[in-house]
């Protein structure tokens, strides 16, 4: 089974042995999208009463916007296909409203948390689960790789593939949702999908834009070069507090493993040549690239990848891309 991990750590104190990692791998059913938990799911109500029981007020340079409705997080799990036995990492976990149904369907749970109050709300509010951790950290600032290596080292010995990966399961603030994707999408190798909580103009961005629009830039190239991305549900901006000014949406992306990345020599110098294709507006790519090589070479190299050779970065896709960069790199 996959793992997933929700919250915030700490990364220089970190302790990552494995006593309080459940042991329970035994299978359940794909859950519904509804969930029955031990303990009652948060509402508007519970949220509201955590934050004031400490004072709080979400800090707008944090990102934070807190869920209000119990439903979206069951859906979030459920995006996910969260098990007994999976292990699962969090970023921002504020009041623990998600944290508690991953908890509640059998997960075990790391959360990441740069808010050192909400760190003390969730670890008081868990503070009876073997199935949670919370490590106050800003995540984008966190060695993540190494970390995770320590924590699926036991479980991949066993038998069941599934075991050896993760997932990521959050409700992100929105002001470090693109530094995410960038940090975890490379990972295909500890974790199996990612499911984030973002902004829906963000999430439409990343995951249908259209080709030959302003809105196909380099991220997306990225995003389909490790992951098979998908939309999944709008959120409503009534559903958080404080209410944002803009709808959010749930996204899931299929991490690729890397023995299925497309192929070519170098991830550094095909990304090199992507983000040069697009610098410059609508420029055609034998303008665009001329640092790499002349415009008659990159001329003769559209042509050998099939490409017309008046070609401009936002009509390729990601295959016309790694065609153009194996021909370039080969030369």
């Amino acid at each position: 089974m996959s793992a997933v991990i929700t919250s915030t750590i700490n990364c220089k104190s970190l302790s990552l042995s494995p006593p309080w990692i459940s042991r329970d791998n035994s299978p359940l059913k794909r859950r519904s999208t509804k969930v029955s938990c031990a303990k009652s799911p948060d509402d508007y109500h519970s949220t509201l009463k955590s934050l004031n029981s400490r004072g709080r007020f979400p800090r707008k340079s944090l990102g934070q916007h807190y869920m209000l409705n119990s439903d979206i997080n069951d859906q979030l799990a459920s995006a996910a296909d969260v098990k007994q036995g999976d292990f699962v990492l969090e970023i921002g976990p504020g009041t623990g409203s998600l944290t508690n149904v991953l908890i509640n369907l059998g997960a075990t749970v790391l959360a990441i948390e740069k808010d050192p109050h909400m760190v003390a709300l969730v670890t008081e509010r868990f503070a009876g689960s073997d199935k949670f951790k919370v490590l106050q950290e800003d995540f984008v600032k966190c060695h993540v790789r190494s970390h995770m290596d320590s924590i699926l080292e036991s479980r991949r010995l066993s038998s069941d593939p599934d075991l050896a990966l993760a997932k990521v399961v959050s409700n992100l603030p929105f002001n470090i949702s693109t530094d995410v994707v960038k940090l975890l999408l490379p990972m295909g190798d500890i974790f199996s999908q990612v499911v984030l909580l973002l902004q829906d103009e963000a999430a439409l961005r990343l995951v249908e834009p259209a080709l030959r629009t302003s809105e196909y830039r380099p991220i997306n190239i990225f995003v389909n070069f490790y992951s098979e991305p998908e939309y999944n549900f709008r959120v409503p901006r009534e559903n958080f507090f404080p209410q944002p000014k803009v709808d959010a949406a749930v996204v899931t992306f299929k991490l690729k493993h890397p023995r299925d990345y497309p192929d070519v020599s170098s991830t550094k110098s095909f990304f090199s040549l992507v983000n040069s294709a697009f610098n410059g507006k609508r420029k055609m790519l034998r303008k665009s690239l001329q640092h790499i090589s002349s415009s008659p070479e990159i001329e003769k190299a559209l042509g050998v990848a099939g490409l017309p050779i008046t070609s401009r970065p936002e009509e390729l896709t990601l295959d016309d891309f790694v065609k153009l960069h194996n021909v370039i790199s080969s030369e």
